[in-house]
């Protein structure tokens, strides 16, 4: 099958219709994706019946890696509706989280923090370490953690929002963790992300309609004054790829980091940060 960018999956016949094996590359495991088959399966089990996620098959070792098993859900990737989507994390983060899951950024020290150690070892043209050149234009009070943490799916980006007979439902969590529930909100609303999987960036009044449909005032204000934080996460995030792909200048993902990098400037009220 194709879409993922961290593992491997195949659509099987299997009794009472076709299962998705999916195997894991720990190698594709990154700061800010991490890539763990077993926060999968524990996930699709605790949320079993609850209509945001592909029914679990099982869990096994193969001599190529772990596999996840789960039923193929037919419907359509790639374009969900900003009020569906707004709802459907809304409505994940009032579940309560299973045990046993990793605890994922919270508030602005949290989020420096991943920044450095996605972007570890990262040059800018000039010279520049890229987590401080990024850092440095990200000026005002830092936010503490929300003391509200939710299971979040950690990467709800629209490639990974299925819709289908069911309504919207949610696949690939190689990566969920109890963590504030803004990070969902971010990726979802990522401009690098939306180039990748959609072709272009959400626009206001798609933005907006995500927002007004997620309805929660707190965690959008919230959201508001991470927002600078959260495009460096990910610019960072996709300048790693784009600097490993051998054609980087033709690279999807130095085009997203480009988008993340110009809203930053944006929302800060500094220089364009070159790349």
């Amino acid at each position: 099958m194709t879409g993922g960018r961290s593992n491997l999956s195949w659509r099987v016949p299997g009794p009472g219709g076709a299962h998705v094996v999916k195997l894991f590359r720990p190698e594709n495991a990154s700061p800010v994706f991490p890539n763990d088959p077993r926060s999968e399966a524990l996930v699709l089990e605790a949320l079993r019946g609850s209509g945001l996620v592909p029914e679990l098959v099982g869990i096994t070792e193969t001599p190529f890696g772990a596999c996840v098993i789960y039923r193929h859900i037919d419907g359509e990737s790639g374009n969900p509706d900003p009020c569906e989507a707004g709802r459907l994390l809304r409505h994940l983060h009032d579940v309560p989280a299973p045990a046993g899951l990793r605890t994922g950024p919270d508030g602005s020290h949290a989020l420096r923090a991943e920044i450095r150690a996605q972007a570890q070892g990262l040059v800018t043209p000039d010279g520049q370490d890229l987590a401080q050149a990024l850092l440095k234009r990200i000026c005002g009070t830092d936010l503490p953690r929300s003391g509200v943490p939710a299971l979040v799916h950690g990467d709800p980006v629209p490639g990974n929002m299925i819709t289908g007979p069911g309504g919207l439902r949610l696949i690939d969590w190689q990566c969920p963790a109890v963590a504030d529930p803004t990070l969902d909100l971010a990726i979802f609303l990522s401009p690098g992300m939306n180039l990748i999987y959609r072709g272009r960036p959400l626009d206001d009044t798609e933005r907006q309609d995500f927002l007004s449909a997620y309805a929660d005032d707190e965690t959008n204000a919230r959201m508001t004054g991470l927002e600078a934080l959260y495009h460096a996460r990910m610019a960072v995030y996709c300048l790693s790829r784009a600097y490993a792909d051998p054609q980087p200048e033709t690279s999807r993902d130095l085009a997203a980091a480009r988008l993340e990098l110009l809203a930053l400037a944006e929302c800060t009220g500094t220089p364009l940060l070159a790349v």
